[in-house]
């Protein structure tokens, strides 16, 4: 009986410490996943409709998950300016800290990328990363550059006094172009200088990135004010911000609390990916050109249905695309002129006049078909060039086709007949029956044939045929 006792004692204790250490280890295992939770989101390429709506929705989950703070990787050549407006809303609008760190090292945050960067709460650089060049690009056409601030005109009066609406004696007017110019790089700096007044940075050397197109070192960047934080690495990062004050939305200050920070990374959905690839200018061209090329393909083949709807898809893809980016619609009616004359080749005999002025007009207007001046926003040369070697190239496989055709034997229908040989079935005089092609037709001849003759179809006169003796 003692010894059960005993047993039951030391079974107790054992279960007893079990637990404990389970309690003790369930502590710990929370202590270390009680870290404040930072979402991370990569904003990488040109900035689009797609990286608009992955940030977006990065932002309503950081809001959603109770993240302490969401950091937005940046390395951008710029995008945009409806999609850079479209995340610079969502941001001041969002109830969740905000980090821009412009990260690995030789990223960049240029052109629309600045000021995304200066719309942030925290702004943050890593080592042999750079900013500025936020001059507006896409102008609609026209290569004046932008005025500098001693020769712009007035804010309110392009080419006047800025009070009077009078045209200065000592600076001559504006031409209309010059002044559309002057009216853009006007407006974006009076939105570079807000933002950089909403957050406390350096609103003069954002002017000089607009105006002068500037840039800055990150070392530069912090010493002007216009970052708050240099950083290796995500973890130095969330180190730094923590315990900085920031103001939210509707003037709500917050001071971040981002001790034993965990990261968790906002992936992009598949429809997001799918849209950034579709919206690259030279997809968008690739599509527009590979549905032409089917619908004339199912054209030639009588209409065949696949290559139809396939090229249909192609061409409804590939508007949707163009849709979204800076299209000169002059270029793209070069392009669809181009089209046009060239299928035009096919049918009229221009002897090579229609394709080719159809194959300048195609490339001409490829070359014009982006509106802009960002780099990932145009289109490839040498796709161009490809593409145009090989719309020439089927064009002439087509054209050559099409005389060759016009060149060879009729091979159907009555005049097929023609040619045929064949064998006398009967023969009375002028006329008799022949075998020809493994029917029976009436036939008519000069010669004097007999049954068994060997003959040749020389004329069709309605169902008889003319004949010859062939020796």
């Amino acid at each position: 009986m003692f010894a059960l006792r005993t047993v039951a004692r030391w079974m107790s204790a054992l279960v007893l410490l079990a637990g404990a250490g389970s309690l003790a280890g369930a502590a710990l295992t929370q202590e270390r996943t009680d870290g404040a939770l930072v979402k991370t989101a990569a904003l990488t390429g040109v900035i689009g409709p797609a990286n608009a709506s992955y940030i977006n929705r990065a932002l309503a989950a950081a809001s959603r998950d109770g993240a302490g703070l969401l950091i937005i990787e940046m390395d951008t050549p710029g995008g945009l300016d409806t999609a850079m407006r479209d995340i610079n809303r969502a941001i001041l609008a969002s109830d969740v800290p905000v980090a821009v760190f412009v990260h690995p090292s030789g990223a960049r945050a240029t052109s629309a990328g600045a000021y995304i960067l200066y719309a942030s709460h925290i702004a943050g650089m890593a080592p042999g990363t750079s900013v500025g060049a936020a001059t507006p690009v896409q102008m609609g056409g026209g290569d004046t550059p932008p005025a500098t601030p001693g020769e712009a005109p007035g804010p309110g009066e392009d080419g006047g006094d800025g009070a009077g609406g009078t045209t200065r004696p000592d600076r001559p007017a504006a031409s209309n172009s010059q002044a559309m110019r002057n009216k853009v790089v006007n407006d974006s700096v009076a939105y570079i200088r807000s933002l950089a007044e909403m957050r406390g940075r350096n609103a003069d050397w954002a002017e000089e990135a607009v105006r002068d197109g500037v840039s800055a070192s990150y070392s530069r960047a912090l010493e002007l004010g216009v970052i708050e934080i240099v950083a290796s690495s995500l973890a130095d990062f969330a180190a730094q911000a923590n315990g900085r004050e920031v103001t939210l939305s509707g003037g709500r200050t917050q001071t971040l609390a981002l001790a034993d920070a965990r990261f968790e990374a906002v992936e992009k959905t598949f429809a997001e990916n799918v849209l950034a690839v579709i919206t690259d200018p030279n997809i968008a061209f690739l599509l527009l050109n590979l549905g032409f090329i089917g619908l004339l393909v199912s054209f030639y083949n009588g209409l065949e249905p696949i290559t139809a709807i396939a090229g249909v898809i192609f061409i409804i893809v590939g508007f949707y695309a163009l849709n979204t980016l800076p299209v000169n619609y002059a270029g793209a009616a070069l392009i669809i002129l181009g089209l046009i004359l060239l299928v035009a080749e096919a049918f009229l005999a221009s002897s090579g006049l229609l394709a080719l002025g159809g194959l300048a007009a195609f490339a001409i207007g490829s070359l014009m078909l982006m509106d802009t001046e960002v780099d990932g926003l145009r289109i490839d040369w040498r796709l161009i060039a490809g593409t145009t070697l090989a719309l020439g190239a089927a064009t002439f496989v087509l054209v050559s086709y099409g005389l060759a055709a016009q060149g060879r034997k009729v091979t159907t229908g009555d005049k097929g007949l023609i040619g045929l040989t064949g064998e006398v079935l009967s023969w009375d005089g002028p006329s008799g029956y022949v075998m020809v092609d493994g029917e029976r037709w009436r036939a008519v001849s000069s010669d004097a044939l007999k049954q068994g003759d060997t003959v040749k179809v020389t004329g069709l006169d309605g169902l008889t045929l003319k004949v010859k003796l062939l020796k």
